[in-house]
């Protein structure tokens, strides 16, 4: 395709030769360039004026030859109306032909051009740039950091300290990048930023790649940062989670902006406060405003940060660039201005004017393949002002401004397709356009995918799932042939791995059918495939037996689990410093001879022993000596050994359940006391007490707090256990309170970790509790884990940047799927839901949603059993309940004692003794007045149930109710075309059991929220 080139290198020469201005005898080139407030430009109204404004300025080699200049821009001026502008250069990068320069105009009004002269072309010429001479308290500046190499204030207000950020692409030059834990902390006493009740702008640039964290914050918490004398207010602009910026305070200031950021993408933000008025403005516009009649209360000594808070909390990912404070609030017009100045396609300043008066294009029609690209140049002499705009699909998109060539991406497509490039020129006389029509051809095959997978699998052996291109030689001739896939499986919990050629299924914790499903993509469009596999788990597994270590020897108090056989392994292994003729073991039973054995040391002087125990109320005593001719001596002695079984339990603070722990005396002992063994510190995660007897609390701020802590309904359960069965307990509490579930991850680089600190290290409480369990000998003894966690899942905040409830599921199964590789015998998983509104962290749809993600896991899984929180009822309970007392953890536990019974301890499986579960609900009949709901075990009902249940979010209008076994048939007054049903929501849940609906085994039924409604059979 022929290409019309223009010569660029005269259109330099030609500038060159304009004449100075007077104020510049001495330079050798000027050229114009025209602010543009225009409906074609900024477009600002025609009232506004805006006074002092710092414009920036970009020249780029398109239109000026940096080989004129000095190599550092020492000789750049500006001027207007024959008067030098103050001026500032952020960056001169003459090698890649880009500067971004600030100028302070003194004025700009709406509506109108007004021109500036750039000056340039002095060898002897000394710099004159100066921020504080651009940015200063003058046109109400406290604070500018331009976040470049330099990170200085031009105020000299602050005096940033870099705390791990890197230098990044900024949206004005360079910015800085931020990672997890770095940040800029700006000083702890600034003492000239905006105070008391007085205006203020705060604004910054940013991409982010994740949410729930701070851009930029400055002032004093009242009583956390000042004495608690309750002065002091903050000003945080920070990005939700799900995403959505605003700006807060402790305070009355504070405003929510409507626009969603996408991660990844450049935004503008400031947020500002006058006379009471908080107002955010997003990309220069405003997009909240909120009054309060209450004073704000800065103090005038404040800490600032960038990327965090309060001097740490450093949580951003991305760039930010371009930090300001100011002294005043700045208004709409300013804000409007800044965006359109500073934003990539600006629109309030144009290029260095061009000689001539053409105005014509290198290419007046293009054909491009796909994955192609091809240069279009512009010649546009007099031009104040230039754009290109892409039309595509009846959209119109701004691609590039001030260039006088383009690159056009054809991309990729699917098919041919036709759109328009279009060049538009401002003149002095007015606007011309060039369209240019573009046809992109389709060049390149998208992956044609198919999934190959077995049809059948047994859940135990180790699988390949694989995509299947049939197209790859084709793909592969265009050089798309390779693709990135992205693999998913429903249905079921699985424990998988992903490589980059394949899925690797190790494990399936249900049975039933899962699909796996394929994303492929080679740089077009995505291709999609999937395939289906019917799972048939074996009705028993194999118990996995531990290697025991080469040295490992019984401890004082230890307990040992039992197995599949019924029996324990004690091992006693070692190594002799001496030689003997033989070593010899001896276990006593309740003081009583149990078992003897003796062994001829290897050659190394090594020896093993493992010897079986049986569960029970029995305490094992071992004695291990040497045997030298006919004479024998105990080296080591260990008693009050124990073996029965061992359980988890986890989650946060109603799972460690140790309240009320104030004293001012310890629990007694219970009588069944030292059956129930535990291991370790439940509250800092370390193993620094061994083993001992468990408690349920010990003091709070004591020296033992945490030791052997299982908390009061993990006493509870122990205890009845113990009493009913007559077998010992163990069990390991690692729960942590006030914790997400993201933060009960396994590290996949090291399962161990137990580094940082709890809520800082989202794998430390994982890692403790393996590291716990490991060092207890305990790793292939858990029976099952009990969970009760969810409170804090009820919002957002996790790292996926959404709501919590979305991706609770997914969290539960890759650490379930953790559970069960560190855990191999683990047999069931005991889930609670909990508290609609628990801890009043819900009453909102997310929070609703989360306890539904709980309600609807044990549908994923074989081994899981789900208890309802809902009927418990004690002195304490009422809406938002955080904590149980003692009587609700009483009822946490011997609610599920019979489950527990039925899975490990022989009680018949006659009756369901989990809470009601809805399995399906939908409209039966016709005319939409009849709704039939199916659980999964015989139901009750009576009238005030109806108080529970809404339709779409809204109460329904239940008149009458009939129950037929699992199933509850509703009558509704009026006919419905409702899409989702609901049962008990965080809004309007009062904490009362009387108006739930209870199973016939007299448990109450577990909350449900957004139950598609199935249409009527036909």
């Amino acid at each position: 395709m022929h290409q019309k080139l223009f010569p660029l290198a005269s259109i330099w020469l030609a500038l060159s030769t304009l004449p100075a201005l007077a104020q510049y005898p001495g330079w050798q080139s000027a050229g114009p360039l025209f602010i543009l407030t225009t409906p074609e430009g900024a477009n600002l109204p025609e009232s506004a004026v805006v006074e002092n404004f710092p414009l920036l300025v970009r020249l780029n080699k398109d239109f000026f030859d940096f080989s004129k200049a000095k190599a550092n821009g020492d000789d750049i001026r500006f001027s207007t109306n024959g008067k030098a502008l103050p001026y500032q250069i952020e960056q001169w990068d003459a090698a890649k032909g880009i500067a971004s320069i600030w100028v302070k105009i003194p004025v700009i009004k709406g509506n109108a051009r007004q021109g500036l002269k750039l000056h340039w072309g002095k060898a002897d010429a000394v710099s004159e740039s100066d921020g504080s001479a651009v940015f200063s308290a003058n046109n109400g500046f406290a604070s500018v950091i331009h976040m470049n190499e330099l990170l200085k204030d031009d105020l000299g207000s602050v005096t940033p300290q870099n705390l791990g950020t890197t230098a990044g692409a900024g949206i004005i030059g360079d910015g800085r990048r931020f990672e997890a834990g770095q940040g800029i902390d700006c000083g702890k006493n600034i003492t000239n930023f905006p105070f008391g009740d007085n205006p203020f702008t705060s604004e910054a640039w940013f991409r982010s790649e994740g949410a729930d964290s701070y851009i930029v914050y400055y002032g004093r918490y009242a009583t956390r940062l000042n004495g608690k004398t309750g002065d002091g207010n903050e000003i945080g602009i920070s990005i939700g989670s799900p995403p959505r910026l605003g700006w807060a305070s402790d305070g009355p200031g504070g405003a929510a902006a409507q626009t969603i950021p996408v991660m990844g993408q450049w935004y503008h933000v400031a947020a500002t406060f006058e006379k009471g008025t908080s107002q955010i403005f997003v990309n220069g516009k405003l997009e909240d405003t909120r009054k309060s009649n209450n004073a704000m209360s800065v103090v005038k000594d404040v800490c600032m940060d960038i990327g965090g808070m309060r001097g740490g909390n450093y949580r951003f990912v991305g760039e930010i660039d371009e930090v300001r404070v100011s002294n005043v609030a700045r208004s709409a017009d300013w804000m409007k201005l800044q965006y359109e100045n500073q934003n990539p396609q600006q629109t309030l300043v144009g290029p260095l004017v061009q000689p001539g008066t053409d105005f014509a294009v290198s290419q007046t029609s293009i054909t491009l393949l796909e994955g192609k690209d091809t240069t279009i140049q512009v010649k546009a002499g007099g031009a104040q002002k230039l754009s290109w705009i892409l039309k595509k699909d009846g959209v119109e998109t701004l691609v590039a401004v001030d260039r006088f060539s383009y690159t056009l991406p054809a991309g990729r497509v699917t098919k041919d397709l036709a759109m328009t490039l279009q060049v538009k020129a401002v003149f002095a006389t007015g606007t011309k356009t060039k369209d240019i029509p573009v046809t992109i051809k389709e060049d390149i095959p998208e992956p044609v995918v198919t999934v190959s997978a077995p049809t059948a699998w047994n859940g135990r052996e180790t699988i390949e799932v694989v995509p299947t291109i049939s197209n790859l030689a084709a793909m592969k001739s265009k050089g798309a042939g390779d693709v990135k896939t992205t693999w998913t499986v429903s249905g079921g919990a699985v424990i998988k791995q992903i490589t980059s050629e394949k899925l690797i299924l190790k494990r399936s914790q249900q049975s039933g059918t899962i699909t796996i499903g394929a994303v492929v993509n080679n740089g077009g469009a995505d291709s999609t495939a999937s395939a289906k596999i019917q799972v048939t788990e074996p009705k028993m597994d194999p118990w996995v037996q531990r290697v025991p270590g080469k040295d490992e020897q019984p401890v004082e108090n230890q307990f040992y689990a039992r197995d599949d056989k019924n029996e324990g392994t004690l091992h006693f292994n070692g190594t002799l410093e001496e030689a003997a003729d033989s070593v010899f073991l001896k276990v006593y039973a309740d003081e009583k001879a149990y078992k003897g054995e003796s062994a001829k040391l290897a050659t190394d002087k090594s020896y093993s022993f493992a010897v079986k125990l049986k569960p029970g109320l029995v305490k094992y005593k071992v004695e291990f000596g040497t045997k030298i001719g006919n004479t024998q001596k105990v080296l080591k002695t260990v008693s009050n050994l124990i073996c029965g079984d061992a359980y988890i339990i986890d989650g946060q603070s109603n799972a460690e359940a140790t309240g009320p722990n104030n004293g001012p005396t310890e629990d007694p002992e219970l009588p069944l006391g030292t059956w129930i063994r535990s291991y370790g510190n439940q509250h800092s995660g370390t193993t620094q007490c061994g083993w001992g007897n468990a408690v349920r609390a010990h003091i709070w701020g004591k020296p033992n707090y945490g030791n052997h802590q299982i908390g009061t309904w993990g006493m509870v359960l122990a205890n009845t256990l113990v009493e009913k069965h007559k077998i010992p307990i163990c069990i390991i509490n690692g729960a942590y309170g006030g914790t997400p579930i993201f933060q009960h991850q396994r590290n996949p680089e090291n399962h161990f970790d137990t580094s940082g600190e709890f809520y800082r290290n989202p794998y430390k409480i994982y890692g403790s509790l393996l590291t716990r369990i490991t060092a207890a000998k305990l790793t292939h003894g858990i029976r099952g884990v009990l969970w009760h966690q969810g409170e804090n899942d009820q919002g957002s905040g996790a790292p996926t940047g959404d709501y919590n409830w979305k991706s609770w599921q997914q969290y539960w199964i890759d650490m379930s799927a953790a559970w069960k590789e560190d855990f191999p015998n683990i047999k069931n998983y005991y889930v609670y839901q909990i508290w609609p509104s628990g801890c009043n962290m819900g009453g909102t749809d997310a929070g609703d949603m989360l306890l539904e993600a709980q309600r609807s896991l044990p549908f994923l899984y074989s081994n899981m059993r789900i208890m309802s929180t809902l009927g418990i009822f004690s002195g304490s309970s009422g809406r938002g309940l955080c904590h149980f007392d003692k009587e609700g953890y009483e009822q946490i536990a011997q609610l599920i004692v019979p489950v527990v019974e039925q899975d490990h301890y022989g009680l018949a499986k006659t009756h369901v003794l989990t809470a009601p579960n809805l399995k399906r609900a939908g409209f039966t009949g016709s005319g939409g007045k009849e709704i039939t709901l199916e659980f999964d075990q015989p139901m009750q009902w009576t009238d005030e149930c109806k108080a529970w249940i809404e339709l779409d979010g809204k109460p329904a209008p239940i008149s009458a109710a009939m129950v037929k076994g699992n199933l509850i048939t509703l009558q509704l007054s009026e006919p419905s075309t409702s899409k989702i049903i609901g049962y008990v929501s965080g809004k309007s849940w009062d904490g009362r059991p009387d108006k739930l609906l209870y199973g016939t085994n007299l448990i109450a039924a577990l909350a449900f929220a957004g139950v598609p409604l199935e249409s009527p059979a036909k």
